[in-house]
Protein backbone atom coordinates (compact mmCIF):
# COMPACT_ATOMS: atom_id res chain seq x y z
CA UNK A 1 0.00 0.00 0.00
CA UNK A 2 1.08 3.46 -0.88
CA UNK A 3 0.23 6.33 1.02
CA UNK A 4 1.64 9.30 0.75
CA UNK A 5 3.03 11.16 4.29
CA UNK A 6 0.97 14.00 5.11
CA UNK A 7 1.45 16.57 3.01
CA UNK A 8 0.89 19.49 5.41
CA UNK A 9 1.21 19.54 9.33
CA UNK A 10 -1.71 18.77 12.06
CA UNK A 11 -2.81 22.35 13.30
CA UNK A 12 -4.95 21.76 16.08
CA UNK A 13 -7.74 23.99 15.36
CA UNK A 14 -9.92 23.90 19.16
CA UNK A 15 -8.78 25.79 21.84
CA UNK A 16 -11.71 23.82 24.24
CA UNK A 17 -9.02 21.56 25.44
CA UNK A 18 -7.00 24.50 27.05
CA UNK A 19 -5.87 23.70 30.31
CA UNK A 20 -6.91 27.25 32.07
CA UNK A 21 -10.35 25.74 32.52
CA UNK A 22 -9.86 22.11 33.03
CA UNK A 23 -9.74 22.13 36.73
CA UNK A 24 -12.88 23.34 36.73
CA UNK A 25 -14.33 20.53 34.52
CA UNK A 26 -12.78 18.38 37.15
CA UNK A 27 -14.29 20.09 39.93
CA UNK A 28 -17.82 19.96 38.02
CA UNK A 29 -17.64 16.08 37.77
CA UNK A 30 -16.42 15.07 41.58
CA UNK A 31 -13.64 13.23 39.71
CA UNK A 32 -10.51 13.13 41.31
CA UNK A 33 -8.10 14.40 38.55
CA UNK A 34 -6.51 10.62 38.42
CA UNK A 35 -9.74 9.10 37.10
CA UNK A 36 -10.06 12.04 34.55
CA UNK A 37 -6.51 11.27 33.30
CA UNK A 38 -7.72 7.91 32.86
CA UNK A 39 -9.81 9.06 30.67
CA UNK A 40 -8.47 10.98 28.49
CA UNK A 41 -5.86 8.16 27.95
CA UNK A 42 -8.77 6.21 26.81
CA UNK A 43 -9.78 8.83 24.46
CA UNK A 44 -6.31 9.23 22.49
CA UNK A 45 -6.04 5.23 22.84
CA UNK A 46 -9.77 5.21 20.90
CA UNK A 47 -8.24 8.29 18.51
CA UNK A 48 -5.15 6.28 17.61
CA UNK A 49 -7.32 3.09 17.58
CA UNK A 50 -9.53 4.21 14.55
CA UNK A 51 -6.75 6.15 13.08
CA UNK A 52 -5.22 2.38 12.59
CA UNK A 53 -8.12 0.64 11.83
CA UNK A 54 -8.89 3.32 8.89
CA UNK A 55 -5.43 2.05 7.35
CA UNK A 56 -5.70 -1.48 7.58
CA UNK A 57 -9.09 -1.27 6.10
CA UNK A 58 -7.35 0.88 3.19
CA UNK A 59 -4.70 -2.19 3.18
CA UNK A 60 -7.26 -4.88 2.83
CA UNK A 61 -9.39 -2.97 0.33
CA UNK A 62 -5.90 -2.69 -1.97
CA UNK A 63 -4.99 -6.49 -1.48
CA UNK A 64 -8.11 -7.49 -2.74
CA UNK A 65 -7.74 -5.08 -6.20
CA UNK A 66 -4.65 -6.77 -7.01
CA UNK A 67 -6.54 -10.43 -6.59
CA UNK A 68 -9.78 -9.24 -8.62
CA UNK A 69 -7.03 -8.25 -11.11
CA UNK A 70 -5.38 -11.83 -11.16
CA UNK A 71 -8.59 -13.53 -10.80
CA UNK A 72 -9.42 -11.39 -14.37
CA UNK A 73 -6.32 -12.18 -15.64
CA UNK A 74 -7.50 -16.08 -15.68
CA UNK A 75 -10.67 -15.52 -16.85
CA UNK A 76 -9.87 -13.58 -19.96
CA UNK A 77 -6.91 -16.22 -20.53
CA UNK A 78 -9.21 -19.32 -20.25
CA UNK A 79 -12.25 -18.24 -22.67
CA UNK A 80 -11.62 -16.13 -24.88
CA UNK A 81 -9.36 -18.94 -26.68
CA UNK A 82 -12.99 -20.65 -27.43
CA UNK A 83 -14.41 -17.40 -28.10
CA UNK A 84 -12.34 -15.89 -30.74
CA UNK A 85 -11.49 -19.29 -33.01
CA UNK A 86 -13.12 -20.94 -36.00
CA UNK A 87 -14.34 -17.14 -37.38
CA UNK A 88 -16.67 -16.54 -33.71
CA UNK A 89 -18.00 -14.31 -32.27
CA UNK A 90 -20.71 -14.47 -34.99
CA UNK A 91 -24.28 -14.18 -34.39
CA UNK A 92 -25.64 -11.36 -32.59
CA UNK A 93 -25.93 -13.13 -29.15
CA UNK A 94 -22.60 -14.16 -29.44
CA UNK A 95 -20.95 -10.48 -30.33
CA UNK A 96 -23.23 -8.76 -27.22
CA UNK A 97 -21.47 -10.93 -24.91
CA UNK A 98 -18.15 -10.67 -26.39
CA UNK A 99 -18.49 -6.69 -25.85
CA UNK A 100 -19.91 -7.82 -22.52
CA UNK A 101 -17.11 -9.91 -21.69
CA UNK A 102 -14.11 -7.03 -23.33
CA UNK A 103 -16.25 -4.28 -21.40
CA UNK A 104 -15.96 -6.05 -18.35
CA UNK A 105 -11.74 -7.16 -18.85
CA UNK A 106 -11.66 -3.41 -19.54
CA UNK A 107 -13.71 -2.23 -16.79
CA UNK A 108 -11.67 -4.31 -14.58
CA UNK A 109 -8.34 -3.55 -15.69
CA UNK A 110 -9.57 0.31 -15.06
CA UNK A 111 -10.98 0.15 -11.71
CA UNK A 112 -8.51 -1.65 -10.03
CA UNK A 113 -5.93 0.50 -11.40
CA UNK A 114 -7.60 3.70 -10.15
CA UNK A 115 -7.98 1.79 -6.89
CA UNK A 116 -4.38 0.92 -6.58
CA UNK A 117 -2.67 4.13 -7.52
CA UNK A 118 -1.00 6.46 -5.13
CA UNK A 119 -3.75 8.60 -2.47
CA UNK A 120 -2.48 11.48 -0.57
CA UNK A 121 -3.69 9.72 2.66
CA UNK A 122 -2.22 10.59 6.13
CA UNK A 123 -2.25 7.49 9.48
CA UNK A 124 -0.27 9.92 11.45
CA UNK A 125 0.45 13.40 12.99
CA UNK A 126 3.68 14.86 12.42
CA UNK A 127 5.49 14.77 15.88
CA UNK A 128 6.98 18.65 15.55
CA UNK A 129 4.13 20.67 14.22
CA UNK A 130 1.78 18.79 16.31
CA UNK A 131 4.81 19.86 19.43
CA UNK A 132 4.50 23.55 17.96
CA UNK A 133 1.10 24.00 17.73
CA UNK A 134 0.28 22.85 21.11
CA UNK A 135 3.24 24.63 22.77
CA UNK A 136 1.43 27.60 20.77
CA UNK A 137 -1.93 27.02 22.52
CA UNK A 138 -0.61 26.87 26.02
CA UNK A 139 -1.44 22.89 26.18
CA UNK A 140 1.26 21.36 27.84
CA UNK A 141 0.17 19.43 30.28
CA UNK A 142 -1.71 16.43 30.87
CA UNK A 143 -4.92 15.32 30.46
CA UNK A 144 -5.04 17.76 27.80
CA UNK A 145 -2.28 16.45 26.01
CA UNK A 146 -4.14 13.61 25.42
CA UNK A 147 -7.01 15.11 24.53
CA UNK A 148 -5.96 17.80 21.96
CA UNK A 149 -3.75 14.45 20.08
CA UNK A 150 -7.41 12.35 20.51
CA UNK A 151 -8.84 15.26 18.45
CA UNK A 152 -5.92 15.83 15.90
CA UNK A 153 -6.07 12.14 15.65
CA UNK A 154 -10.21 12.22 14.83
CA UNK A 155 -9.54 15.10 12.25
CA UNK A 156 -6.71 12.81 10.37
CA UNK A 157 -9.51 10.60 10.11
CA UNK A 158 -11.95 12.90 8.92
CA UNK A 159 -9.79 13.95 5.94
CA UNK A 160 -9.22 10.20 4.72
CA UNK A 161 -12.94 9.15 4.80
CA UNK A 162 -13.50 10.90 0.96
CA UNK A 163 -10.46 9.10 -0.27
CA UNK A 164 -11.37 5.75 2.00
CA UNK A 165 -14.93 6.23 -0.07
CA UNK A 166 -13.60 6.38 -3.33
CA UNK A 167 -11.60 3.62 -2.70
CA UNK A 168 -14.58 1.18 -1.43
CA UNK A 169 -16.86 2.69 -4.79
CA UNK A 170 -13.80 0.79 -7.24
CA UNK A 171 -13.45 -2.11 -5.65
CA UNK A 172 -16.75 -2.76 -6.03
CA UNK A 173 -17.04 -1.23 -9.63
CA UNK A 174 -14.12 -3.41 -10.08
CA UNK A 175 -16.12 -6.73 -8.44
CA UNK A 176 -19.13 -5.68 -11.38
CA UNK A 177 -16.66 -5.68 -13.98
CA UNK A 178 -14.96 -9.28 -12.82
CA UNK A 179 -18.80 -10.60 -12.85
CA UNK A 180 -19.44 -8.82 -16.17
CA UNK A 181 -15.73 -9.80 -17.73
CA UNK A 182 -17.01 -13.22 -16.24
CA UNK A 183 -20.59 -13.96 -17.58
CA UNK A 184 -19.87 -12.87 -20.82
CA UNK A 185 -17.17 -14.53 -21.81
CA UNK A 186 -18.71 -17.20 -20.61
CA UNK A 187 -22.04 -16.66 -22.56
CA UNK A 188 -19.84 -16.16 -25.67
CA UNK A 189 -18.00 -19.56 -25.16
CA UNK A 190 -21.01 -21.58 -24.81
CA UNK A 191 -22.83 -20.24 -27.90
CA UNK A 192 -19.42 -20.11 -30.07
CA UNK A 193 -18.81 -24.38 -28.87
Amino acid sequence: MQTSPPTRPVVLRSRRWHSAGSSQSHEQKNLPPSAMASIEERIYELGIGALAEQEQQVAEIRGRGAAILAAGAVIASLLTGSVFQHGHPSGGLQISATAIGLLGSGGVLLFVVVLLRPRALGFSVKAGATYRSLWEQDIVEQPMVDLALAEAFEERREENIPAVKHIVLFLSLALVSLVLETAGFAIAAALGS
